[in-house]
């Protein structure tokens, strides 16, 4: 299979009870889903979205705070011992589409945390063009971005919020029945599984939801390519490989010759593997001291990544990669809570631009991701669930490089140096 592939998906489940009882809303017969949305009018005119997209400079703004968020949460989530793997773009998303909702404290909360440049639908129309930017199908690639909304029988949303995720996001409107959870996962898992290629499956358990669910939002994010420069398939060989401690590991790693973009910056070596079009590529960087690597990868900014982008060079090497599968999961509450972000998780959030009647608030926000990187190509998805409830040069003999060593990867659109994917590659030692 000559391809790439890269899904995620983020769900995003705002649970709710009246602001005057604790209640459940009752259950009620219904389809399995309604493809209308429930959406309730605002109590007072709102204005309409404004009109014409967002300025380049401000699609710009907002890379640079996404990126910046991706590298807080990696340093939150990176643990020298095992492989990370999460997709901070997706996250991003999601949690912009929540924003759209959040006002007062929450709201502020959410646009430092996630370094969002703006907020309202101003944020909505940054997120507009840089989809815009990066959504394409062609005989090249293939990315895709979808986008749905899940309300649970019986309860509405402002009509402004359903107006903006539609338009902002192209967030179609559904209404499930949550108390019967078995089958409201079953019809969301569906939906996810049909914009991943069956890579996501069982992403909603039905334990997660209940007659207290009022709003689940899932975005899909699916990258299909081929690599430009594929490695042989003949050549790949195992072989020891070390952890970030020095201890030996197995894997297999596998081999080309080419001409790469690599780089030697201060004892960290760097490749930049490129997919067919140029326009994605995975860059991956690794310290020759392996003792290093746990203090390196810390440090590690937009910055950081910019001076070793600009160090590329264009030389006949022989690259030693790893053919490696990982799977990561992880709960971003406590993630998100160490980064500052306390008022969706509390009694007193406010989604007021959401709901005016229903006091919500975030109980849980998991994260789960798999990536597969092998000969021809790669495989990637990853899944977020958001629970909330109420309260031309000489020729000479090839440079050799082996990554054999821990090492730090990104998958990134080249031109606007958006994160779509990342992590870090470890072995684990053999006792």
């Amino acid at each position: 299979m000559n391809k790439i592939l890269l899904s995620l998906i983020l769900a995003l489940a705002l649970c709710g009870c009246e602001k005057e009882a604790p209640a459940a809303l009752a259950p009620q017969e219904t389809p399995a889903a309604q493809p209308a949305a429930v959406a309730a009018s605002d109590p007072a005119p709102v204005a309409d979205v404004p009109a014409g997209p967002a300025t380049a400079e401000q699609a710009e703004a907002l890379v640079k705070g996404n990126n910046a968020f991706a590298w807080e949460i990696f340093k939150q989530l990176a643990d020298p011992e095992k492989p990370v793997f999460f997709s901070p773009y997706s996250i991003s998303s999601a949690m912009a589409m929540l924003t759209l909702g959040a006002k007062g404290e929450t709201e502020k909360q959410l646009q430092e945390t996630l370094a969002f440049p703006d907020k309202g639908t101003l944020l909505g129309k940054e997120f507009q063009k840089l989809r815009g930017d990066l959504v394409s199908d062609n005989e090249k690639f293939t990315m895709t971005d979808a986008n749905s909304l899940w309300l649970n029988v019986g309860f509405d949303v402002l009509s402004s919020y359903s107006k903006a995720l539609k338009e902002l996001f192209e967030g179609e409107a559904r209404t499930l029945d949550f108390s019967k959870s078995k089958e409201a996962a079953s019809t969301i898992n569906k939906w996810v599984s049909g914009h991943t290629r069956d890579l996501i499956k069982d992403l909603v358990s039905p334990d997660a939801l209940g007659g207290d669910t009022r709003l689940v939002l899932v975005n899909a994010v699916s990258f299909l390519a081929k690599w430009e420069l594929q490695f042989d398939e003949n050549a790949t060989r195992k072989y020891s490989l070390m952890d970030y401690k020095g201890r030996a590991g197995k894997g297999e790693l596998m081999q080309q010759d080419s001409f790469l973009d690599v780089a030697d910056v201060d004892g960290v070596t760097a490749v930049e593997l490129n997919y067919v079009g140029g326009k994605y590529s995975l860059l991956a960087m690794m310290p020759q001291d392996v003792a290093k690597f746990a203090s390196w990868e810390k440090r590690i900014d937009d910055d950081y990544v910019s001076g070793i982008v600009k160090a590329l060079k264009n030389e006949d090497v022989v690259l030693y990669f790893p053919k490696f599968t990982t799977e990561y999961s992880q709960s971003l509450v406590p993630v998100f809570k160490n980064m500052g972000l306390a008022s969706p998780f509390s009694y007193s959030a406010d989604f007021t631009g959401i709901s005016l009647k229903e006091q919500l608030f975030v109980s849980e926000i998991l994260h789960k991701a798999i990536v597969k990187v092998y000969e021809t190509g790669t495989e990637a998805a990853a899944a977020t669930a958001v629970m909330v409830k109420c309260t031309g040069m000489a020729m000479k003999k090839p440079k050799e490089i082996r990554f054999n060593k821990p090492f730090v990867y990104l998958i990134r659109e080249k031109e606007t140096g958006a994160i779509l994917f990342l992590g870090h590659y470890t072995v684990k030692a053999v006792k």
